[in-house]
């Protein structure tokens, strides 16, 4: 998404690459040249989250606007909205689509410096939220319980399958910061790579269960992203794993 909004504005995006370790590349982010670098954090589509001393390295030596999108925020150990009073080249983003399931409105918030704040209330919209959004994400808002037990609950279905993929079928599984996970399936045989990722894909989206699996790029290729759901729905995923493990 991002490469496409500095697309829209004849703008240059200059990616910083990831290895397999998804380890933050600080000194790579804080040599950059660029005038905004966006951070995911937890990142999209691994999970993994970049601790809060990482994120404030890359402040330290960074001379440009950090934005951190945290849209899986509520989900993680840790977040930079703490650095957003120190550090006025800090924009944190966020939604309510994951932490209050309101996915489709299109309602999220920025914390960030006055000047920083100013200068998004000049370029947004007028009418940048509709009003049944902002009543729906005012609703949301006043069940605060509801939502920690469900966020609560999805960590720990989270851990749980995290748990069951790699120790019973060896699976490496990054360790998530997210509602979902990233895993690297293996078949009956061991083998793992694009390939079996993409028969498991198959085989679920046969059966009408539905995950997400990013062939295009080689460091994602061998991956399959499965989002939390519930019980029933995480029972029947498991089911299928087993069915393919039989036969694949």
């Amino acid at each position: 998404m991002y490469p496409v909004l500095v697309g829209i504005q004849n703008g240059r995006s200059i990616a910083v690459d990831f290895d397999r370790s998804m380890k933050l590349p600080v000194a790579a982010v804080s040599a950059s040249s660029a005038s905004v670098f966006f951070l995911t954090s937890p990142n999209a589509p691994t999970g993994v989250g970049f601790c809060t001393a990482e994120i404030e390295t890359i402040l330290r030596s960074f001379r440009g606007l950090l934005v951190v999108d945290e849209t899986y925020a509520v989900f993680a150990e840790e977040n930079a909205a703490g650095l957003v009073a120190r550090y006025p080249r800090l924009c944190v983003v966020r939604t309510f689509s994951k932490s209050h399931c309101l996915a489709g409105l299109r309602v999220g918030y920025a914390l960030a410096h006055p000047d920083v704040v100013g200068l998004l209330d000049r370029v947004k919209d007028s009418y940048n939220v509709g009003r049944l959004a902002q009543v729906a994400a005012l609703a949301a808002l006043e069940d605060p319980a509801y939502y920690a037990a469900l966020v609560h609950r999805v960590k720990a279905t989270r851990d749980h399958c995290r748990r069951l993929w790699t120790d019973q079928l060896g699976w490496f599984t990054y360790p998530s910061q997210a509602n979902f996970l990233f895993t690297e399936p293996r078949d009956h045989r061991g083998r793992s790579g694009p390939e079996t990722a993409k028969r498991l894909y198959d085989h679920l989206f046969a059966r009408k269960v539905l995950v997400r699996h990013f062939g295009s790029h080689a460091l994602t290729s061998s991956f399959l992203r499965i989002s939390v759901g519930t019980d029933g729905e995480m029972a029947v995923l498991q089911e299928n794993l087993e069915a393919w493990l039989r036969h694949a």
